[in-house]
């Protein structure tokens, strides 16, 4: 009989949100002591795979809530290519991201770090005993954001709580005040996506986002991959002109995750697509939105991306829990 984790995953997934908010309550002060002690002149937040698409969007909210240069990299970077990373003489602290906290890159990288730098490193996780735990200064692990399935869903939004939290503590910014949306939400989400998986209606997904909603498009893109075997490609709106649109035909689904500051911009590029033939998705927090996102914190745009990937592997009869050639930890 087929499992069902993934679909039980994405539903409780605002459970882990508020698991994730009660561990940046926790850590507080002693994330407050760590930044005010590092005195970094610089932020490099990392991962692999769904977690360097996180680190893209973390690193965006962190340089806009500290003014500190940061930049979200793979590991393997890291790893390969460290001095087209680090800048020379600089004083660097360092996010490491794995819902596993046992990824041989990301070990792997923030070994190398520590042993050239004396510097602290974060560690965002959903275990707080595994590898990559014992390379931590600090670790934030989300326990209720573990997961059985392959494809990252309940795990990445968790830990998007706590990067965006950290951001926020770093940036003498209060979490108090900090609205997470509920269980009604994501079932709302459930029933908007579906409608937009048909197999036979559309064969190819973009997904468009800027600043750090350019991360989370390119974590939707991936998802639509993983579970149901779909051509997704992930791109900032404005680029997405210059070729990419070349794409766009009748079977062609254009997502766009519009921001506040970039809205007028970036509806005009959805408004172009659909004038081309596509269907668009606007997923922003404008009331007028084909789905309203509210507005407080970014990981509100997940769940109708994850159950757009999960209802188009149903409708396909594949199995979301357990993509091809895929595992759910990768050590090398």
């Amino acid at each position: 009989m087929p499992t069902d984790f993934t679909r039980t995953e994405i539903q409780t997934q605002a459970d882990a949100w508020q698991n994730a908010l009660d561990v940046l309550h926790a850590q507080h002060n002693a994330l407050q002591a760590l930044w005010a002690d590092a005195n970094a002149d610089s932020l490099i937040f990392t991962g692999c795979g769904s977690t360097y698409y996180l680190a893209q969007t973390a690193a965006c909210l962190a340089q806009e809530h500290t003014g500190v240069m940061a930049r979200g990299v793979p590991a393997s970077e890291l790893m390969l290519h460290p001095t087209s990373i680090y800048p020379v003489n600089s004083q660097p602290l360092l996010v490491a991201i794995s819902r596993s906290a046992a990824t041989t890159e990301t070990i792997h990288a923030v070994q190398a770090f520590r042993h050239q730098y004396a510097a602290p490193v974060v560690v965002i996780s959903c275990y707080d005993d595994r590898p990559l735990n014992l390379e931590a200064t600090l670790k934030l692990a989300i326990p209720a954001g573990q997961e059985q399935s392959v494809a990252q869903t309940r795990s990445f939004s968790s830990m998007l709580v706590v990067a965006e939290g950290a951001a926020t503590i770093w940036g003498r910014q209060n979490i108090q005040n900090v609205r997470l949306a509920g269980h009604e939400f994501v079932q709302q989400a459930s029933l908007f996506a579906e409608s937009y998986a048909d197999p036979i209606r559309f064969t190819r997904y973009f997904y468009l986002g800027s600043g750090p909603r350019y991360g989370l498009a390119c974590e939707a893109m991936l998802k639509m991959k993983e579970m149901s075997l779909t051509h997704a490609e992930a791109f900032h709106p404005m680029e997405f002109r210059h070729g990419p649109k070349s794409m766009v035909d009748e079977q062609t689904l254009v997502v766009g995750l519009l921001s506040e500051t970039g809205y007028v911009e970036e509806k005009a590029v959805l408004n172009e697509m659909r004038q081309l033939g596509a269907t668009t998705i606007e997923l922003s927090a404008n009331p007028s939105a084909d789905f309203a996102i509210p507005e407080d914190q970014l990981v509100h745009y997940l769940p109708p991306l994850q159950w757009l990937a999960y209802h188009r592997a149903v409708k396909k009869a594949l199995d979301p829990d357990h993509p091809r050639h895929l595992e759910q930890v990768v050590q090398l």
